[in-house]
């Protein structure tokens, strides 16, 4: 089996050397992180009031935001908290998440639409159509918005941290750090579990990857402070992949809204079926991009015991998606800038 440093010399990137993981963790990171779960809270619940009293675009993002590095640094915390306080927790901060999630589609695919439509005017009934859209889900969300109360929560929080607190002082600083990293090497493993079985036939396999990269991506950000290898350049790297998997989630949703358009709307059929042949054309481009990157995951984090890498590539390209992904980058694309290393 290669090694960590010989995999990725072979995929083009300097391997990182890192002395032990263990050892890089300090005696006070865990009541460190107490104060952070106490900060995070209040970050939490400031967002929120924002967006229930000034609803805007900004506050929206805003609020998405700190709820999910609150959710991050619970599951962080996981090995120290009882299951049914997680979990309880864990519920409400997603039912806050899911709350956004059709405003938030909608506005991304605008966003997209509206460069399209300056090469290709058959766009516009389209846009139109999710200007609507948007203003319904604007409309919903800011009625659903208000009705999120955080009493019950901050209760949760509370008995998290109370948690927190008996660890810190009945348990030996190394156990508790030992701790504290598997969590990040259980939320890594898992991503890259997903990562071997992508396949650019098929973008919910690099959805999944996302949404659990995501974890340890917001993970290792928290510890950053105590993790002198987790500096900015690899924060930046972490973000910029995520960001490839995320473009292809939203050309993925682009493509099944405008679906449904067609069957709800009379359209020019033929202009139609060029608009979408250009978007799959589009979402097919993005996977070439990601999977000729995909490999960067190994960088970002190395499990104490490396799981076997042998076997063939995570992602084979069919014959059909390989030409659709060779084709030259659609306008109104930028190609993502990556940084290695």
């Amino acid at each position: 089996m290669k090694s960590y440093p010989a995999i990725a010399r072979a995929n083009g990137h300097p391997a990182r050397h890192r002395k032990p993981i263990h050892d890089q963790l300090n005696r006070s990171t865990l009541r460190d992180l107490a104060t952070s779960l106490k900060k995070q809270w209040k970050r939490y619940r400031k967002g929120l009031k924002r967006c229930q009293d000034r609803f805007s675009e900004e506050a929206v993002h805003e609020s998405r935001v700190e709820t999910r590095r609150l959710l991050s640094l619970l599951e962080l915390l996981k090995p120290f908290l009882r299951r049914g306080q997680f979990n309880k927790a864990q519920a409400a901060l997603k039912q806050h998440l899911d709350t956004f999630d059709d405003l938030r589609d909608i506005q991304v695919q605008l966003l997209a639409i509206d460069k399209i439509r300056r090469i290709l005017p058959v766009a516009d009934s389209f846009h139109y159509y999710l200007v609507n859209r948007e203003e319904r889900y604007a409309r919903e969300t800011r009625a659903h918005i208000k009705l999120i109360k955080t009493r019950r929560l901050a209760k949760y929080i509370a008995s998290c941290r109370e948690e927190i607190k008996k660890w810190r002082s009945d348990f030996p600083v190394e156990k508790v750090n030992a701790m504290l990293l598997a969590s990040v090497d259980g939320a890594f493993a898992k991503t890259l579990h997903l990562h071997r079985n992508i396949r650019a036939n098929d973008t919910e396999t690099i959805h999944r990857t996302r949404v659990a990269f995501k974890k340890v991506r917001y993970m290792i950000e928290i510890l950053s402070d105590y993790l002198p290898l987790a500096d900015d350049k690899l924060l930046v790297a972490m973000h910029r992949y995520q960001t490839m998997m995320g473009d292809i989630q939203d050309a993925e949703v682009i493509l099944r809204t405008f679906d449904k358009f067609l069957l709800k709307k009379s359209v020019d059929l033929p202009a139609a079926r060029r608009f979408r042949r250009e978007l799959l054309r589009r979402r097919q481009w993005l996977v070439r991009v990601y999977l000729d990157a995909a490999d960067q995951l190994l960088e970002f984090w190395r499990l104490e015991t490396t799981p076997d890498r042998n076997g063939p590539p995570p992602a084979m390209l069919d014959g059909k998606t390989q030409a659709l992904a060779a084709s030259p980058r659609p306008e109104g694309i930028s190609k993502p800038k990556l940084q290695r290393g």
